[in-house]
């Protein structure tokens, strides 16, 4: 066991081209270019936060600040600033740890705007961060001291995306994807028929093919992009998987680019030709035609820092395990969201709302008040509220304390939340009579109050 590891540390030192993990780079920080736009573009600041009469809020991160309009958007403006200067290459470390906590100051605000993609461009940049990856085909390049880079500075970017894959392919190992085969069924047929895709996708056959299809490239995503033999061929499955989501799903942004242009880091500088015409020919091994290959440059690598070592070993050990935790909780992972989130499970499932109401009883005439959620709601909070029971009691607690503002205490809160889930019948989320404001909730203790899905 110990020589496998030694091995395994060695292989991780070998010195490997460093211009696809440059290529990556630029192409990463032209996206998170495009990202602080698009947030401009639709508004995110003052219609998804500013706006917001009610925030759901991450456990144990309520106190990350709103600040005033004006700082958000400069937070944005630093946010877009910061992508640019990691596709430059300059100042490259600072903009990688300036672009991510930029990003998880707006992702931390609101529950309902998780995304895992999101939460995916946060990471890259960290990871990023550790690499020499501003040394290659940058504003840097011809500064730098070294010609190769160890080969672990391209696994750690590789490990982290067959991470995304991998768990995504869990999240499919259950009986409503391999059986029922939800949510794919209902996705493929309820294509609108106007879309361009529609006569391609929307045929029993299809159904099979992402089911089956999408769980078994994801779950061996370590194989068919890791196995050389194999990769030279797998990644044409995935480019078709990636390009077949950007158009069937409205709400993924560019994650499928992303994820497109990370299919470069699994092959090297001499399998791609783009980087063979911009790579040296010492690198690329290929001289002009006629003439022979200059002499190989002496091989020059940049210091690994242990304690860089270290943090990356715990970095994944933990991304490796807490995707896990879900699976140990009490209450129905999917089906309730808690321990759902950072774990990558994509696509889970479908709730297709048929009511939801909330009523305010008082406390002493008994007297019942229809609220009028969507007064207090936007669309993305709505969907929240009938797939997280903690934000559902959160919106009890807000309106009854908006109830006291208005000098009425202690009223009781109660929601009717109907809904089919991955196309099972109708039913309620949450107890219909109870008091939403009094519920217990521990993520450790099954939530009595919340009605498990119907078989």
């Amino acid at each position: 066991m110990t020589a496998l590891v030694q091995r395994f540390r060695s292989w991780l030192q070998d010195p490997v081209d460093g211009h696809v993990i440059g290529l990556f780079r630029l192409a990463f920080g032209l996206f998170m270019v495009y990202y602080a736009i698009y947030y401009y573009r639709i508004g995110f600041i003052p219609e998804g936060l500013v706006r917001s009469k009610i925030l759901f809020r991450f456990e144990h991160l309520e106190w990350i600040p709103l600040f005033p309009e004006p700082v958000m958007y400069g937070i944005l403006a630093t946010m877009g600033v910061a992508g640019a200067l990691i596709a430059a290459g300059v100042l490259f470390r600072w903009a990688c740890w300036i672009f991510s906590l930029c990003l998880a100051y707006f992702f931390f605000q609101e529950v309902s705007y998780y995304n895992n993609h999101i939460y995916l461009f946060i990471l890259l940049p960290l990871l990023l961060s550790a690499t020499d990856a501003d040394r290659f085909l940058s504003l840097r390049s011809k500064g730098r001291s070294f010609n190769r880079v160890p080969r672990w500075q391209q696994f750690v970017l590789q490990f982290q995306i067959v991470i995304v894959y991998f768990f995504a392919g869990i999240v499919k190992f259950k009986a409503d994807w391999l059986v029922r085969k939800e949510p794919m069924t209902w996705m493929i047929r309820n294509l609108p028929d106007t879309h361009w895709m529609a006569p391609l996708i929307k045929h029993d056959f299809n159904i099979d093919l992402f089911t089956y299809g999408g769980f078994a490239l994801d779950l061996l995503s370590p194989l068919l992009l890791w196995y050389r033999p194999v990769r030279n061929w797998a990644w044409i499955p995935f480019v078709l998987f990636h390009l077949t989501n950007s158009q069937i799903f409205d709400d993924i942004s560019i994650f499928p680019f992303v994820m497109l242009a990370a299919m470069v880091l699994f092959f090297y500088t001499e399998e791609i030709a783009l980087l063979r015409r911009l790579a040296p020919r010492s690198v690329s091994g290929k001289g002009q035609k006629g003439k022979s290959k200059p002499a190989e440059e002496k091989l020059v690598l940049p210091r690994t820092s242990r304690i860089a070592e270290r943090v990356l070993v715990g970095y994944f050990v933990f991304h490796l395990l807490f995707p896990l935790r879900g699976m140990f909780l009490p209450n129905p992972l999917d089906y309730t969201t808690i321990g759902n989130r950072f774990s990558w499970r994509v696509k889970a499932d479908t709730r297709l709302p048929e009511e939801i109401s909330f009523t305010m009883q008082h406390p002493v005439s008994g007297e019942q008040i229809e609220v009028d959620v969507n007064s207090f709601l936007n669309p993305m909070q709505m969907r929240t509220i009938i797939t997280d029971p903690r934000t559902t009691r959160q919106f009890a607690w807000f309106l009854q304390a908006e109830a006291a503002r208005q000098g009425v205490e202690g009223v009781q809160v109660r929601a009717r939340i109907r809904f089919r889930y991955n196309q099972r019948p109708v039913q309620f989320f949450v107890d219909p009579d109870v008091d939403l404001t009094t519920v217990p909730y521990s993520p450790f203790r099954r939530l009595d109050w919340v009605i498990p899905p119907v078989e």
